[in-house]
């Protein structure tokens, strides 16, 4: 790993580190920082950052000819006074970021300005006060579970808002599970889910298939590596039924990790995938310090799903089933009560499913 942060694999930019908004339900692209929190700065405060930023893309980024070119390109504005006219940090910030994603495409390239430095110097370990302050953003945002509840006709619903860190997000889903396995059927809801740990993403999945099942390979530049990912045997809850359907609803607040799930259940046929194309963003990475006021988050490397061979970078993931990420979930409810009412053995129950599958037509 190459940030300072001791963490797994991150799938959400400038995860963890951001000032007002640590933990993992960090979007893709968040607003922009108060004025309060911008400071001008200097031609050669501007060149540092460049070079700075140049260096960690050409060491870390997970196409080496991809860092080369942005590189380039960024050393050729500052040149040519491109940049002359950003007096103020959050824009300069800013205006790299786009010019970033302009060249490669890359969703998760992103250049932060933060008033205190978010991580420690490279090879320190990051201060007792910032893990405290992680571990209590990712408490107060459960770790990324939103809602838990049991609709009508026996339908499970969940929502998840981003894909905490494992070792405390894994009691969590067991909890979840064991709500939930009586259920028939099951909407997990990723509309608004925003990223979070690469790790975390597989564990969740394990729940919905066999153990064992290949579910993705983590491909890291560095060391020209391929990790392949298996669903876990061992679970804090039990796994949900094979044979009970189940519907992943997506939207373009759907994001990296999010879709990291979606594109799993997909590959593997184990879900229905509702609603409209997510973000897109499909590369994983670390925060990368540039200096004591710049952060970057870069890719370090790619997801392969073992079906498909490729992955979402881009193009996002195509429902199976597109609608209006508002009408997503009344949706998945009808195919539900389409699939489960024919097997239905109590008369008034399948007659209501029937009543309630005509209102949602």
């Amino acid at each position: 790993m190459t940030t300072a942060i001791a963490t797994s694999r991150l799938s959400s930019p400038l995860l963890t580190l951001l000032i007002g908004a640590a933990g993992c339900v960090a979007p893709a692209r968040a607003d922009p920082p108060p004025d309060r929190e911008d400071a001008p700065i200097t031609a050669s405060e501007r060149r540092a950052v460049v070079d700075a930023l140049s260096a960690a893309l050409d060491r870390h980024y997970v196409f080496a000819a991809k860092a080369k070119a942005i590189g380039a390109a960024l050393r050729g504005h500052v040149q040519h006074g491109d940049y002359d006219k950003l007096v103020t940090a959050q824009a300069f910030a800013r205006t790299l970021t786009q010019d970033m994603v302009a060249l490669v495409h890359d969703k998760h390239l992103e250049v932060r300005y933060v008033p205190q430095p978010p991580i420690a110097p490279a090879g320190d370990r990051p201060s007792r006060a910032l893990a405290a302050e992680e571990a209590a953003d990712e408490r107060y945002q459960n770790h990324g579970i939103y809602e838990v509840r049991r609709m009508k006709f026996n339908l499970g619903y969940l929502n998840l808002r981003a894909f905490g860190r494992p070792e405390p997000t894994a009691d969590k889903l067991g909890a979840v599970m064991r709500l939930l396995h009586d259920t028939q059927g099951l909407i997990i809801d990723l509309r608004e889910c925003h990223g979070g740990d690469t790790d975390t993403v597989p564990l969740a999945a394990s729940y919905l298939l066999p153990a064992g099942t290949h579910l993705i390979d983590m491909y890291t530049r560095a060391g020209d590596t391929t990790e392949r990912i298996y669903a876990k045997a061992g679970l804090a809850g039990p796994r949900y039924a094979a044979d009970k359907p189940v519907f992943v609803l997506i939207g373009e607040g759907t994001v990296s990790g999010c879709e990291s799930f979606a594109y799993m259940m997909q590959a593997q046929k184990r879900a229905t995938v509702i609603g409209a194309p997510s973000a897109g963003a499909a590369y994983f990475g670390d925060p990368q310090r540039l200096t004591d006021h710049f952060v970057a988050f870069v890719p370090i490397g790619r997801p392969i799903d073992p079906i498909t061979h490729g992955d979402w970078e881009g193009t996002g993931v195509s429902p199976d089933v597109a609608a209006a990420p508002a009408k997503a979930l009344e949706l998945a409810e009808r195919k539900s009560l389409e699939l489960l009412q024919p097997r239905e053995p109590s008369r008034s129950r399948k007659d209501a499913m029937q009543k309630r599958i005509q209102e949602l037509n």
